[in-house]
């Protein structure tokens, strides 16, 4: 069961004409179940995260603090999400309390895709209800009593820079840290080490003749006679429940000695992050060396600006095993990194962030939309360009040769030829050297001038001569306007 779709209508930047995200889903390739936002700040990625989270644990928050201020729809909010997958009903079998798995079973329906589909809605009308979808009425519906329930379906891990550093280093049920340890040492509940000492742990504190038993039998039988006094006849006595292993994580405490040992929730923001990220790192190892211990449960990991706090060498390395990890999970990140996003390979998907000029946010599907420049894009240049208006000398690199590729136009006063027969004027001087000789001075293109200067650095007599950053862009401007008119 994985996330297909999200719609969501007034929330933060998203107005009422948002329309929704398709996201990637695992089918065991590489980067199959990876989905990358990138953009520049405040433009909408890290809501894409607050939303999911909204709509599984509602939120602490006023609707005043998350709602669009721009609305035409007052104080209505609303986000839906739309899971898939043929083991939707497995899911709810093996993790929704008895009572409620006809109630789920009920609202599973197939798409046109014929995918089976679970929807589940949440707004602010009555912020606390959840609503199912009932694909043979096209309405979503309350169920009395699921609220709860829907949380046991599935798992979202955030690793957020809002979160609390206290929260990062905890192990609780319902943090990253926990979550991902949980899942890393699960399978040791069926070792003989682990049955070993759910026996001594049950001859210890239940046994009727242990010597902890005997103990509390003092305060089992003095609580008894009141009872028996005040209310009528009956037995009492204390029973220990076996410690699971995600009550034993909630105890578990990191040591980090940086040549003071410590806690690690005592050292400072960026290390506990990191510790973080290298637990995950460890659980896409780990899945990648037993794939078939795979996880059963939905878990959906989210994190944000994974490349804080972190070296290019390192981040190489998080992007890999992220990518990894996505063969079979399905994982959502927010970066604005080319470091994290230039080493991403395979299916990978990328959602390009926007902010328009009226302050909504304007979200392109880079590879379903055919968009792009280049057979392999959509590139780390691109991405720079399209998504932080940074121009690079990469993206100059590739614009230049590809259009000598398209148009077979390899020599130097070819390409020029081609340039000048498109309106592109001979604007910038250039002074070419061979074997240390200075040769003639020519007039060429603002393209072919920077070309120059990338490709060859040890002309001395141009190094007094450069462009600047707006040449760069606009000479990568005016080349994709040619690109766009050969047919990329």
């Amino acid at each position: 069961m994985f996330v297909r779709k999200i719609n969501i209508k007034n929330f933060k930047c998203f107005d009422d004409n948002f329309e929704g995200l398709e996201f990637n889903t695992p089918n065991g390739s590489l980067g199959s179940g990876l989905n990358i936002f990138v953009g520049e700040n405040n433009c909408g990625k890290s809501t894409i995260f607050e939303a999911i989270s909204f709509l599984r644990d509602g939120t602490k928050k006023s609707l005043n603090d998350i709602k669009n201020k721009k609305s035409l729809c007052k104080d209505f909010i609303s986000v839906e999400l739309m899971f898939s997958g043929d083991n939707i009903e497995g899911v709810i079998d093996d993790f929704s309390q008895e009572n409620k798995k006809d109630i789920f079973k009920k609202y599973v329906y197939k798409n046109e895709a014929n995918e089976k589909c679970l929807k589940l809605f949440r707004s602010s009308e009555k912020i606390k209800e959840i609503k199912l979808w009932d694909n043979s009425k096209s309405e979503f519906k309350n169920e009395a009593g699921i609220d709860a329930p829907v949380k046991k379906l599935f798992e979202i891990n955030i690793v957020s820079l809002d979160l609390d550093p206290s929260d990062e280093a905890s192990y609780g049920s319902s943090t990253t840290c926990g979550n991902l340890l949980k899942e890393i040492v699960k399978n040791f509940e069926g070792t003989d080490s682990y049955k070993n000492f759910s026996e001594i742990f049950n001859k210890t504190f239940n046994k009727k003749d242990s010597e902890f038993k005997n103990k509390l039998k003092e305060v089992e039988d003095s609580a008894e006679k009141i009872f028996i006094e005040q209310f009528g006849e009956a037995k009492l006595s204390f029973h220990f429940d076996e410690l699971k292993i995600d009550s034993l994580l909630k105890n578990t405490k990191i040591k980090v000695d940086d040549g003071v040992l410590t806690n690690m929730e005592e050292k400072g923001d960026g290390m506990q992050r990191s510790i973080t990220l290298a637990l995950l790192q460890v659980y896409a190892n780990q899945l990648i060396r037993h794939p078939e211990k795979d996880i059963s449960k939905p878990f959906f990991l989210f994190i944000d600006e994974p490349e804080l706090c972190l070296h290019p060498q390192a981040q190489i390395k998080l992007s890999r095993a992220i990518s990894e990890l996505s063969k079979n999970r399905q994982v959502f990140v927010a970066t604005h990194s080319p470091y994290f996003f230039k080493n991403i390979a395979g299916d990978t998907k990328f959602f390009l962030f926007k902010k328009e000029v009226d302050n909504g946010v304007k979200i392109l599907d880079v590879k379903n939309e055919n968009w792009g420049n280049f057979p392999w894009s959509p590139s780390w240049g691109e991405i720079n360009f399209y998504a932080y208006n940074l121009p690079t000398i990469e993206f100059h690199d590739e614009l230049y040769g590809r259009l000598q590729e398209k148009t077979q136009n390899y020599k130097e006063n070819d390409i020029e030829n081609y340039f000048v027969a498109n309106r592109i004027t001979l604007c910038k001087k250039w002074t070419p050297e061979k074997d240390g000789k200075i040769l003639q001075e020519k007039n060429v293109t603002l393209q072919t001038f920077i070309r120059n200067k990338i490709h060859h650095p040890e002309n001395v007599t141009m190094q007094s001569s450069d462009y600047t950053l707006d040449d760069l862009k606009q000479s990568s401007e005016e080349m994709i306007v040619l690109l766009q008119a050969l047919g990329v």
